[in-house]
């Protein structure tokens, strides 16, 4: 049977952007934990090792090739057992089978599946990189060739009531009201029995129906078609199927309403492009792959597997998979298949369908009002027959005569262009009962049996036996997915959704975002400029990530980031690259255009309008006075030592380093830039050199060692001060270094330096306090002194718009910050004292460098995080962070200037013609 019908003011940043946040999957089949794979500490990489060798001297048959023999054959030889995959036909896949016709790729069995209950699968595809698109999924009916009813679901009321005799009809209005009523039936019947493990689950599906009295109608043309549909067997077969099983399966894939069913996807460029990646990957790991090859039999010879070919070849193996339909599984084993696995595989049932790929409209209902994605045709003698409209299933844009895919057609189709059989499970009541006893069997004889078979029979199902089968062999647990709920917006949420979409829609000019609903539907928001190949695919958890950008903006999309709201496949890059995608669409000319008639202050609604306002006043109530300044810095490098510890380098280090290549390690690049701030001080023995925001200390140590200077260091940072004393008495140098908790505004002006160095600390002075810093600085700087000031800084342009609006930074990361721009940190200057700019150098590049370790570092401790005891919203908030401004060095939205000032006319530092002001890319 075909697997088609399975069914079963928006971002604000701190860098400015205005218009006007593997896996599961991945994790299972790696075999190590997410969690594991972060802690990469000496002992679990020795243990890792230890058990790589021991699966290298496993070699395992995997036999069949589709789904389930795919998936196993993968989990096994990523743990780095020896594989040897053998497919009876010539091509990999099974039912993902792809031909091309007329110049056209087409898929003939599996074509469709759904976020709601193919979580796996959909698992399987993100870690693959397979491309995704909407499908259309519908369903028709059609008796007698149209002369008994007809209807179909694809366009609406014009569809259910394509026999416009039916709009008078009161059988067929009883027929729709029973279709309200077999929900509420179903899952009443479900629930008692789910609830109840000792009631029977004997009952037929035709029990069900007498049970509860349908009419024939609802019977013949609802029901009876959509389950003959899905398991390819005649009105009598269906009914005698496992009531338990069918009806769960309805209920599984939202088959108990005709319309409110999940957004239904089909694979881009067809299902041989996620066969072709998976044999890529297979290839890589050293999987031996023999297309063509038919296994006869299965025989255990001194503990091993001996695989016998038609060929004649012979092979024994430590174990064997088998991923075969059951009866084959029990052909190969022959007369040495126990009594159970005959007793377990011999109740699993196949029926065979023929099925012609063609072009003839007659197979399709009567009424074109009534065509659907999928069309059931009843006949008199009440065998199955069954059509598929591939153009509207796998948007395929053909001007000629519609492809249609036909099972069973009373008649050899006109215009045929390929006949296939195939075979699909039966869920019989003896089957049911069978799947729950899978395990009596499994490896028993170092023989493992895996199948779609072993559910209802569909790819969702393959996929979850062959990872299950795999796994079992090697001794690993592997936690399958839940079917996740189906994502229903509630009315405000759904508004919210409009108002989001249509933002983006208008906003993204380059590159591409999906939004990815879990458990509900796809959008995608693509560029029609190719300058960008960013393309980021966001899983949306909770609709609240709609309502909360549009109420609250950049930080709607902060808090739900934090909080869980939506996440990335892209684990590594996703949340960078969505910042990246909306910085390039920010500076597209037209959307400077757009932002012209559109100010950066008006809200997408009015409610983000009154959370625009909080925010600000927020930012406005936490300017840097001297009470407020240490509160604000108390807020962030008081978090913990240990914390800060876990990601950054050696140093303590916390600013930008400069790397001399991509592959250069941190601490390397780190003493690089304290190099670059000591030689354009130019400090010597007999200097007094003052540091504002000393930090950790590092520079300290490192400055008083190289030049034996005096140095003062002041902090407003408890925790910070603690550590730097301890590492100066560490160092035996506490007659050179003294650190004073202590803001610039309190220094006394009778005593002078002959340096000062700032580093990365004057985002924290705030606009309106921009003139006093340099006012206190020149002040305290002897009148031949040098100040070498490093600095965030954000363009000119933008700075007024960033300074009078908060943001995620000011909010959760450093209250009371603001970046200044160049011009803003130069006016000051001029405004407030009398020195003038020597040199001046950007560095900000390298700050995305910087960051890229700094997440690194952090999101692979974050069990340590934990224990320090913060939580996950903390390590999303932080890498958060991280990429939030990743983002902005990478695109040079942000600067990092290093600035040397001195006064005019200062020939005793800068007096020698041939010594120039150190460059930060000249040192080594």
């Amino acid at each position: 049977m075909l697997e088609l019908y399975d069914n079963s003011r928006l971002i604000i940043f701190m860098f400015g952007l205005r218009k006007n946040n593997s896996c599961f999957f991945l994790t299972n089949f790696t075999l190590f934990s997410e969690s594991a794979g972060r802690e990469r500490d000496t002992h679990t990489e020795r243990e890792r090792e230890r058990e790589r060798e021991r699966m290298c001297k496993r070699r395992v048959a995997v036999v069949g090739a589709g789904i389930s023999g795919l998936v196993s054959a993968y989990v096994a030889s990523t743990a780095g057992v020896e594989v040897v995959l053998y497919e009876k036909e010539e091509y990999l896949g099974g039912h993902a089978k792809t031909v091309t016709m007329d110049g056209v790729d087409v898929d003939l069995g599996f074509m469709v599946f759904n976020r709601v209950t193919y979580p796996n699968m959909i698992e399987f595809f993100e870690t693959l990189g397979v491309d995704i698109e909407i499908s259309d999924m519908s369903f028709s009916v059609s008796l007698d060739e149209g002369n008994g009813c007809e209807w179909g679901s694809r366009n609406g009321l014009s569809g259910l009531f394509a026999q416009k005799r039916n709009v008078l009809n009161p059988y067929f209005w009883k027929m729709i009201r029973e279709i309200t009523k077999f929900k509420d039936d179903v899952l009443r019947y479900l629930e008692e029995l789910e609830n109840n493990q000792d009631l029977s689950r004997n009952e037929t599906l035709g029990d069900f129906l007498k049970s509860h009295g349908y009419s024939e109608l609802f019977q013949n043309a609802y029901l009876v078609p959509v389950c003959s549909s899905i398991w390819s067997c005649p009105a009598e077969g269906v009914k005698s199927f496992s009531a338990f099983s069918v009806l769960s399966f309805c209920r599984n894939h939202h088959l108990l309403q005709l319309f409110g069913r999940p957004q239904w996807f089909t694979i881009r460029w067809r299902s041989q492009t996620y066969v072709k990646k998976v044999r890529e990957e297979l290839e890589k790991r050293g999987c031996q792959i023999r297309m063509g090859c038919i296994v006869q039999s299965i025989t255990k010879v001194d503990n091993c597997c001996l695989v016998v070919c038609k060929d004649g070849s012979r092979e024994t193996y430590s174990e064997c998979i088998m991923a075969t339909h059951a009866p084959e599984t029990l052909k190969m084993l022959g007369e040495e298949a126990t009594h159970e696995e005959r007793r377990i595989l011999g109740a699993f049932n196949y029926v065979y369908s023929d099925i012609f790929l063609h072009r003839d409209k007659s197979l399709m209902p009567q009424n074109p009002s009534a065509w659907s994605s999928w069309n059931f045709l009843g006949t008199v003698d009440n065998k199955v027959c069954l059509t598929y409209w591939l153009n509207v299933l796998q948007n395929i844009d053909d001007k000629g005569p519609p492809f249609l895919v036909t099972l069973n057609p009373p008649r050899t189709p006109k215009h045929m262009m390929l006949k296939w059989t195939t075979g699909h499970p039966v869920p019989s009541v003896a089957a049911s009962k069978a799947s729950l006893e899978l395990n009596q069997i499994q490896g028993k004889r170092g023989i493992w049996f895996c199948g779609a078979y072993q559910g209802y029979g569909f790819h969702e199902d393959g996929l979850k036996a062959g990872m299950l089968a795999a796994n079992g062999m090697l001794s690993k647990s592997c936690e399958i997915l839940k079917d996740p709920k189906h994502m229903v917006p509630s009315l405000m949420e759904t508004g919210a959704r409009f108002f989001v979409a249509r933002f983006l829609k208008d906003y993204i000019a380059m590159g591409s975002l999906i939004l990815l609903e879990e458990g509900g539907t796809m959008f995608t928001f693509e560029g029609t400029r190719k300058k960008s190949n960013f393309k980021v695919y966001l899983k949306v958890h909770n609709p609240q990530f709609y309502w909360k950008i549009a109420t609250k903006a950049d930080l709607g999309l902060a808090d739900a980031y934090i909080n869980g709201d939506f996440s990335f496949v892209d684990k590594k890059e996703g949340l960078l690259n969505m910042f990246m995608i909306f910085i390039v669409n920010r500076d597209l000319e037209s959307c400077a255009q757009k932002s012209r008639k559109r100010g950066w202050w008006t809200p997408m609604i009015l409610t983000a309008g009154v959370a625009s306002a909080k925010y600000f006043y927020h930012h406005i109530s936490r300017q840097n006075s001297l009470t407020q300044a240490r509160r604000n810095i108390s807020r962030h490098y008081d978090l913990s030592n240990e914390l800060f510890a876990l990601f950054l380098d050696d140093t303590m280090t916390y600013s930008c380093a400069i790397f001399k290549n991509e592959d250069e390690d941190l601490k390397t690049a780190q003493m690089r830039k304290i190099s670059s701030l000591i030689e354009k001080a130019r400090v010597d023995k007999e200097h007094k050199v003052l540091e504002i925001g000393c930090g950790w200390g590092t520079l300290a140590i490192e400055l008083v060692k190289r030049t034996g200077c005096k140095y003062t260091g002041i902090t407003l940072s408890e925790e910070q001060l603690k550590y730097a004393e301890t590492k100066v008495k560490e160092a035996g140098l506490q007659d050179k270094i003294r650190f004073l908790l202590c803001d610039y505004r309190q220094l006394p002006h009778t005593y002078k330096y002959d340096r000062i160095i700032s580093c990365e600390m004057l985002e924290a002075v705030g606009h309106e306090y921009m003139e006093e810093f340099f006012s206190c600085c020149e002040s305290v700087l002897a009148n031949d002194g040098l100040f070498v000031l490093q600095f965030i800084s954000i363009p000119d342009r933008r700075y007024d718009e960033y300074r009078r609006s908060s943001d995620f930074i000011k909010e959760y990361i450093f209250p009371g910050g603001c970046l200044p721009s160049l011009s803003r940190v130069t006016s000051a200057m001029v405004a407030s004292s009398g020195l003038c700019v020597e040199q001046v150098e950007n560095i900000g590049i390298h700050y995305y460098q910087t960051l890229r370790y700094w997440r690194k570092n952090f999101m692979e401790k974050q069990s340590k995080i934990l224990a320090l005891g913060f939580n996950q919203k903390f390590i999303r908030t932080w890498e958060y962070y991280f990429d939030y401004c990743a983002a902005g060095f990478k695109t040079h939205t942000l600067g990092d200037h290093q600035v040397v000032f001195s006064r005019p006319g200062n020939t005793v530092a800068l007096g020698d013609p041939y010594k120039g002001i150190a460059s930060a890319y000249s040192l080594n």
